[in-house]
């Protein structure tokens, strides 16, 4: 089996000016560079097109960019829109019959109400809203054969503001099915996971409203399925490194093992999914996003290096180095994620 593509958003200088870019590496290649897609934004979050594997939406965080990519041709498609009063906030999903685009989106003029915004995949006309049920939505999910779809609302001020959840949103209707509340009232919800069967990851920033969020404790929150969610708090060792925000996961199906970066940490960390037990680390300098390849043999890190971003590979089954690294990889963003561009 293929390892796949890596694909980032990110940024860089050249000649003083900052310049936005969608990264590509061939994991496949005998010596595997960086490829970049010129952006005007800095892409957060990936959907992928079920229908069409070189298509894919690409999200800013906090921002009005937003555009569809053709993977093939290397190019932008065209810009996906929002009215003025909305910011998009950084991720999708289409349709699992590749009809519809979702966006989780804010509306700035109604305190960062949440909507899921509907468009048609193809003229990228909006056909409707859908709440998120609660405030500054984020990551999002589809699941049950398309028909559900799980979004993180970030929550409001700690002062009186809106409480942090994941929710569970039928899409047919809007209606709320699940709603997920941390145990700690300190921590957003951020990016989600969840396994094949249901188990729920999510990762958090300090919330809103707490002096100095850098220096204070992003968190791992994990709720097995038909379980209570749990936050993470031992060992105080590897708890007290986790500063700022926990910005990147991925779920290791074969060994139930969630892994997260923490980038002012410089530590990469690892919990099982079921008792939220800590399994171990790597020590890296300003880890970012986190994947795997498409056959699950190798881990892959984005991380600082120099003046840089660099990606690295590791073996799954032990945590070893591959024994190459991409530098530079220009994927600064949020977010890796590997994908078959396989013609």
């Amino acid at each position: 089996m293929k390892k796949g593509f890596v694909l980032g958003g990110g940024s860089y200088l050249s000649e003083g000016k900052q310049l936005f870019v969608l990264a590509l590496i061939d994991l496949d290649a005998q010596s595997p560079s960086a490829e970049t897609i010129p952006l005007s934004f800095m892409g957060h979050g990936f959907a992928f097109d079920p229908t069409c594997r070189f298509r894919v939406a690409l999200f800013e965080k906090k921002g009005p960019g937003a555009a569809v990519v053709d993977l093939r041709e290397r190019r932008v498609v065209r810009p996906i829109e929002t009215p003025p009063n909305r910011r998009f906030y950084g991720h999708g999903a289409y349709s699992q019959d590749g009809a519809l685009l979702y966006a989780t989106e804010s509306v700035v003029s109604d305190g960062f109400a949440g909507i899921l915004s509907v468009r048609d995949a193809v003229t990228l006309r909006e056909l409707g809203v859908i709440p998120t049920h609660g405030v500054s939505p984020h990551d999002c999910l589809l699941i049950e054969e398309g028909k559900t779809l799980v979004v993180s609302n970030g929550g409001g001020p700690l002062d009186g503001g809106e409480l942090p959840c994941v929710c569970y949103v039928e899409l047919a209707s809007g209606k709320l099915l699940d709603k997920v509340v941390l145990d700690s009232p300190l921590h957003n919800t951020g990016h989600i996971a969840l396994s094949q069967r249901g188990d729920l990851a999510i990762i958090s920033a300090p919330r809103d409203g707490l002096p100095n969020p850098n220096e204070q404790l992003g968190a791992v929150s994990l709720r097995p399925i038909q379980s209570d969610v749990t936050t993470v708090k031992r060992p105080a060792s590897v708890v007290q490194r986790m500063r700022g925000e926990t910005l990147s996961l991925t779920i290791l199906e074969r060994s139930q093992i969630v892994v997260t970066t923490n980038p002012f940490g410089n530590l990469v960390s690892m919990w099982h999914l079921t008792d939220a037990t800590f399994v171990g680390k790597l020590e890296l300098q300003g880890p970012r996003g986190v994947c795997q390849s498409l056959d699950a043999e190798w881990l892959l890190v984005s991380h600082v290096l120099g003046q840089s971003v660099a990606l690295t590979a590791y073996q799954t089954a032990n945590r070893k180095p591959v024994g190459w690294m991409v530098n530079p990889s220009y994927m600064s963003g949020s977010h890796i994620v590997c994908h078959d561009l396989s013609m």
